[in-house]
């Protein structure tokens, strides 16, 4: 007999984990469907393991401008093969917590891949074996992977993030292809570690939409830590040579470095499921959904990095709380436009709400320089800034953006005002 759940979910990453959290708490009975690794990219190859990786570089950069602060370190290493055990302990230790989490909350974890048989059922393959499964309502959360655009990865010298986390030591050099969020963060961990790095990206900006002026200070940041950035550029080849991978760009310059990470983008997790048997469309392989998540079927829903959007984690969890709302027919508890953008570079960058080029020409935009405050003086961190977003007839706060350093940690006060719809004068007051 076919077994059959109030809630299925394809994939196991931020959306998946959420939606079955929040689904399994109501009373649903949930299954969660995971081919790869419980916890998916974010937890195991993606945003965990990056940010280890960050904090360690970030704290090296730390110690060794210490000088400025009347400490002097001498024979400072890096033991990068205990950095990247550090890394281990920490995602084993997600991934086993998130498995008891899911498991206490009586959802039931299934490891296979998913197709569609009809709109209601799911084959699943795993070990050879297929068993059939079915649900009243449906989850695609399968995420993405890395886009090897026309150079293609081969795991030595060209990279994808997934390969830079495998490395077993430092790069000699690194190229960055793209200067998205990945490229960046990519770019400021290696340089911190003393690796010289450069980063080529075709738009005129690094970060491409993000707010121009936290950019700019974004990138000179970025350049006084050694990172050589590139825009307004495409490369037209990428050869392999002896020592590593080589560049041509389109202003005739070449390019060379031991290793390249391709970060061009993210190639849609949705061609095994058989979307097209269901009548469900998709748009060069992104599920195509509506505001509220919902495809062509009242009871299938799409979210994440399977769908058109931002592809950050924290969206992704966001809709996964929010479509469990909407597939029961309750009022989302969440406001997907009230979600932080947040870029782990050194300095964090991170955005909320609108942005200045979004807001209404009668906005007031407010500035505070980290260099006004003392705080940023004594921590040695004095570049940065915030910038709030406000309503010039009511005071309400409409959006923010910070670059600087905790920038991650503090966006969260803007959206609380956002949310609550606190005006500046309040938000200034508290």
């Amino acid at each position: 007999m076919t077994p059959t759940y109030d809630l299925a979910i394809i994939g196991s990453g931020p959306g998946g984990f959420a939606a079955a959290m929040t689904s399994a708490r109501r009373g649903l009975k949930v299954a969660l469907i995971e081919r790869e690794w419980w916890g998916g990219v974010c937890l195991n190859v993606g945003c965990i393991p990056t940010k280890a990786l960050i904090t360690v570089a970030n704290l090296k950069r730390r110690i060794q401008q210490a000088s400025a602060l009347g400490l002097h370190v001498e024979g400072l290493r890096v033991d990068y093969a205990a950095v990247m055990a550090r890394n281990e302990r920490i995602v084993t230790t997600l991934r086993q917590g998130l498995v008891q989490l899911l498991r206490h909350h009586q959802v039931e974890l299934i490891s296979g891949e998913a197709t569609f048989e009809d709109a209601r059922t799911l084959a699943l393959r795993h070990g050879g074996e297929t068993q059939a499964l079915s649900a009243q309502r449906m989850l695609i959360a399968t995420g993405a992977r890395p886009h090897p655009g026309p150079w293609g990865f081969d795991g030595i010298q060209r990279l994808s993030y997934r390969d830079a986390l495998r490395l077993p030591t430092l790069p000699v050099s690194l190229l960055i292809i793209g200067g998205g969020v990945i490229g960046c963060e990519f770019a400021s961990c290696f340089a911190n570690f003393g690796v010289p790095v450069t980063i080529v990206e075709q738009e005129p900006q690094l970060l491409p939409g993000e707010d121009p002026e936290a950019v700019r200070l974004l990138s000179q940041q970025l350049r006084a830590h050694g990172v050589t950035i590139l825009t307004g550029m495409t490369v037209e080849a990428l050869t392999s040579t002896s020592t590593g991978a080589q560049a041509a760009l389109s202003d005739g310059s070449q390019v060379r470095a031991e290793r390249c990470l391709i970060a061009i983008g993210l190639l849609p997790n949705t061609e095994t499921l058989g979307l097209s048997r269901i009548g469900v469309e998709t748009r060069e392989g992104r599920v195509v959904v509506a505001s509220s998540r919902l495809t062509q079927h009242p009871h299938i829903a799409a979210i994440g990095d399977c769908i058109e959007g931002p592809g950050l984690a924290h969206m992704a969890s966001a809709e996964g709380a929010f479509v469990a709302d909407v597939l029961t027919g309750s009022s989302p508890s969440r406001e997907l436009g009230i979600v932080p953008r947040c870029v782990f570079t050194d300095p964090e960058m991170a955005q909320v709400g609108l942005a200045e080029s979004e807001a209404p020409v009668s906005a007031r935009v407010s500035r505070v320089a980290f260099a006004a405050l003392g705080k940023g003086f004594c921590d040695e961190e004095p570049e940065g800034f915030v910038k709030l977003i406000v309503d010039a007839s009511t005071d309400q706060v409409l959006g923010g953006t910070i670059v600087g350093a905790h920038a991650s940690d503090m966006i969260h006060l803007i959206t609380v005002a956002i949310h609550h719809r606190l005006t500046a004068k309040q938000l200034a007051r508290t």
